[in-house]
């Protein structure tokens, strides 16, 4: 699968958010989000979109849902052999945005990933997925501090591929 990427922004533990909703919302994180994911498809499940609550705009919106969801502006998928049957023929680039569960089954399948690094943490009860950091490189992209809050932007590059 190429051009496969994910995007998150993680507490220290890897906290990703709790009850349905992100523990963090940087301004300078949401920007980057946007700026990053515009123009490409972006991958979600159900609850992810629901807590959005609407489709992303100047983006291919593609939520994995066991349900049917009744919405113009988004592409449903019901399993996740027919998403990866689509991902494997896509030559756009797709970021895999959320939640855990899509976190877990492409971890293996993306060649970058995107991480907002708070250096703190949160009650949690989603998380993202431990990934081997070994196989990849890591460039920080920005740094920021919000009310005493510091963390960064970085970008994690595939470098080995197992099996």
């Amino acid at each position: 699968m190429k051009n496969l990427a994910m995007i998150a922004c993680v507490s220290s533990d890897n906290g990703l958010g709790k009850n349905g909703k992100l523990l963090w919302n940087f301004k300078d994180d949401m920007r980057f989000f946007r700026d990053t994911t515009s123009h490409h498809i972006v991958v979600m499940g159900r609850k992810t979109f629901e807590s959005i609550g609407r489709p992303l705009p100047n983006r291919r919106n593609i939520v994995l849902s066991r349900e049917d969801l009744f919405n113009d502006s988004i592409e449903v998928f019901h399993s996740e052999s027919e998403l990866r049957e689509f991902l494997v023929k896509s030559d756009t680039k797709v970021f895999i945005i959320g939640g855990a569960t899509l976190y877990d089954m492409f971890i293996n399948d993306a060649d970058e990933i995107f991480l907002t690094e708070v250096e703190s943490q949160k009650p949690a009860d989603t998380f993202f997925p431990n990934f081997d950091r070994k196989d990849f490189t890591r460039q920080v992209l920005e740094y920021h501090e919000v009310e005493g809050v510091k963390f960064e932007i970085v970008k994690c590059t595939r470098v080995l591929r197992h099996g």
